[in-house]
């Protein structure tokens, strides 16, 4: 049957949608829609198309395909979350129980997470029956195109922004990547003044910034190569001339991750992973902490469950290297407490960032069929457990590591 009408889409934006935000439909499948999708897809299967079948079969009728229902979460992101604008990446699937033909569902897509580095959303997708039970869930990954193609205006990275004295500035190491991106953003809008470190992705930097500074935020993006002290000096005294004070410091910046087995590491694959974990953090630290001193200041480390329990295989020299920034976070909060200086750290399970795309797509299946609350951490989880350890709620906490597991770590 052609479409003579199309109905209209939303045209929701990244900046308009929210952790949070949820959307659904309802929907009864007739066998009229089934045999059609028969006929479409090439899948006859009499469990599909024979009600005798079905029934001998343990059913209690036909059964929907699986994938027609799935058409449902294809008609939430198109049309509703964020509808016009979407890009479909990823969706993954668990079916959980049959669904009869003319069965009434209703179909769900929940906002769990934002990446504004790579401009994508992360929604729980479920498809519930009649009785409120699950019958499809999953997750899924969409790009918003709203704003792909505008370039930000030309200095933005490096233009200083308007002094304001008395506004707590936080400076983010890896502030392009997405925890950093995504903690930026959170900071800013609860008034935090934010330089947002970077060391070669300038074009995503700049456009951490456009995003913070149209919202009415305050921030500014600044290249270092954080292994060279003096490239280390020269952030911290272009953030203090910028913005006349130093009060929180956070480093998520990481390596590359790849899969050796241990018989394949040489040491310089160590040193790599150290040289950005250990011999940075270790630098910027020591020149922030004076301007930290001066104003009761906090440090976060971002660290990784991989520091909890036992480690993932063939990962080796990244686990090692955590471990050492874990050790070294712990001595900087004995050293600096009487600086009224607090340092803690936070370590997430596996996360969907651009670090971790490459991975097989099993693994993020794996990971949240073993976490108790069944689903991955995001940037957002991160970045609010960093925002907690920066604010006033956690004036008396310093050597702590909070492990965002999903409770797979319970301490």
């Amino acid at each position: 049957m052609p479409v003579t009408t199309i109905p209209p889409a939303s045209e929701l934006t990244f900046q308009q949608i929210q952790v949070g935000d949820a959307f659904r439909l309802e929907k009864r499948f007739s066998a009229e829609d089934v045999d059609r999708f028969a006929a479409v897809s090439g899948d006859f299967s009499p469990l599909h198309l024979d009600h005798d079948y079905a029934v001998a079969a343990g059913f209690e009728g036909r059964v929907v395909h699986g994938m027609l229902l799935a058409a449902l979460f294809s008609q939430l992101v198109g049309m509703q979350i964020p509808g016009r604008h979407a890009l479909y990446l990823a969706q993954d699937l668990a079916f959980r129980r049959p669904v009869r033909v003319g069965e009434r569902l209703t179909a769900w897509a929940r906002v769990i997470g934002k990446n504004p580095t790579t401009r994508t959303i992360l929604l729980a997708t479920e498809i519930r029956n009649a009785d409120d039970q699950v019958a499809v869930g999953g997750m899924a990954r969409v790009k918003i195109r709203d704003e792909e193609s505008a370039q930000p205006p030309e200095g933005v990275a490096g233009t200083p922004p308007v002094l304001q004295p008395g506004r707590k500035t936080v400076l983010i190491t890896g502030g392009s990547g997405g925890v950093g991106s995504v903690t930026a953003a959170l900071l800013a809008a609860a008034d935090w003044a934010v330089v947002v470190h970077y060391f070669q992705n300038e074009e995503q930097a700049r456009r951490i910034v456009q995003q913070i500074t149209a919202s009415g935020g305050t921030a500014m993006a600044l290249q270092a190569d954080l292994r060279e002290a003096a490239a280390v000096e020269r952030l911290l005294q272009q953030t203090l001339q910028s913005f006349g004070r130093l009060d929180g410091l956070v480093n998520t910046a990481s390596g590359e991750l790849f899969h050796r087995p241990i018989q394949d590491l040489e040491w310089s694959h160590f040193s790599q992973h150290l040289d950005v974990q250990l011999r940075a953090v270790h630098q910027l630290c020591r020149a922030a902490h004076a301007h930290l001193k001066k104003n009761g200041g906090a440090v976060v480390n971002v660290l990784s469950q991989v520091v909890q329990d036992t480690p993932p295989a063939h990962m080796a020299d990244y686990v090692a290297a955590k471990y050492a920034l874990k050790g070294f976070s712990k001595a900087l909060a004995v050293e600096w407490a009487e600086d009224a200086i607090r340092v803690n750290t936070v370590s997430p399970g596996l996360l969907r960032t651009d670090l971790t795309e490459h991975l097989n797509e099993r693994i993020f299946k794996t990971e949240i069929a073993r976490t108790p609350l069944r689903r991955l951490a995001t940037p957002d989880d991160v970045a609010r457990a960093i925002a907690f350890l920066l604010g006033e709620g956690a004036s008396f906490l310093t050597g702590i590591d909070l492990p965002l597991t999903g409770g797979q770590v319970m301490n």
